[in-house]
This record gives structure tokens, sequence and C-alpha cells, in this order.
């Protein structure tokens, strides 16, 4: 059976003294915009968006990314980073 999948619609509040199509994005705010069933309906979404409150303000944080469904993201659990190290 091949893998269900779709598309993750996000926007990101990037800031002002960086190129957005940089790797070491310096990113303020980061939002799911939604989830599309193909790359298309994705890229649809962001010509509908763009020009909305709060969207039209950064018209270039979108980012589409496949991703797999029925799939668990963090297996082996997370860490967090702080000051003070690894937690």
């Amino acid at each position: 059976m091949e893998p269900k999948s779709a598309w993750i619609l996000l926007h990101y509040e990037i800031a002002a003294d960086v190129d957005e199509t940089e790797i070491d994005e310096t990113i303020l705010s980061e939002r799911v915009a939604g989830f599309y069933s193909s790359e298309e309906q994705g890229q649809a979404a962001i010509q509908r968006l763009r020009l909305k409150p709060g969207f039209r303000d950064w018209p270039d944080g979108f980012r589409l990314f496949p991703i797999e469904l029925d799939r668990a993201w963090w297996n082996e659990g997370f860490v967090n980073t702080d000051e003070g190290g690894v937690t």
C-alpha cells in the first residue's frame, strides 16, 4: 500500500534584515496556514492568502512542504534546549 501524502502550508514572519531565501532565516513567528491534497492546491492557497491581513505584511513568508500521513514524527521523543543546556 502506497503511503498517503498531503502538503502542509506554513507561514513565517522572518526578520527584515534576512534574505528570505536563505536557510539560516531568523524566524519571528510560524503559523500553520493549511493542509492540502496537492501542491497545486497549496500554491493556489498561497495566492489567495498573501493579500489577507497579517499575511500581506510578509507575502514571501509562505513555505509549502510535502508530508506523509499516518506517520509518527517524534518516535524517539524530543529534547528542549535552553541557556542551561539540553533538558
